[in-house]
């Protein structure tokens, strides 16, 4: 077989099954978190989101935390049982993809974090009086109240 066909299940290794499940109930996870706090998916116009309790926002987080364990424990109970031949040890090519993945990943958060901190302390600066570039744009994405934050 030709490197990088690995495009069907009967072709990928337990832990790259796995690996996909898992990334598919978290995409999944995400988008339901996203529509909780975002309705209707409209980002730069959500009156609602204001006016959501702080034990709302509360109620949302830890249902979020609930499914996302109840879903990995269903997955890995589900390739624990399916643990035939293949158990699911790691080669060379998983340790590469997950070195890349974490690479990726760190910097991801790292530049995400920085521009999330860097937006809050410019419209916080600004919401004091400071003349700051982003004055014009405190009603397009105002992160200063704590839901959107």
């Amino acid at each position: 077989m030709a490197k990088g066909n690995f495009v069907r299940l009967e072709d990928m290794s337990e832990v790259e099954r796995r690996s996909w499940a898992t990334l598919i109930v978290d995409v999944a996870v995400f988008i339901w978190f996203l529509g909780k706090m975002t309705p209707g998916f409209n980002f730069f116009n959500n009156s609602r989101l204001s006016e959501t309790g702080a034990s709302s926002l509360v109620g949302i987080y830890v249902g979020v935390i609930i499914v996302t364990i109840i879903l990995h424990a269903v997955i890995a109970s589900i390739f624990a049982v399916r643990a035939g031949e293949d158990k699911g040890e790691t080669d060379e090519r998983d340790v590469d993809i997950s070195r890349k993945g974490a690479a990726a990943g760190f910097w991801w958060v790292t530049v995400g974090v920085n521009i999330l901190a860097g937006a809050l302390l410019l419209q916080y600066a600004a919401a004091s009086g400071a003349e700051t570039f982003m004055d014009g744009l405190g009603g397009f994405f105002p992160v200063i109240e704590p839901p959107y934050m």
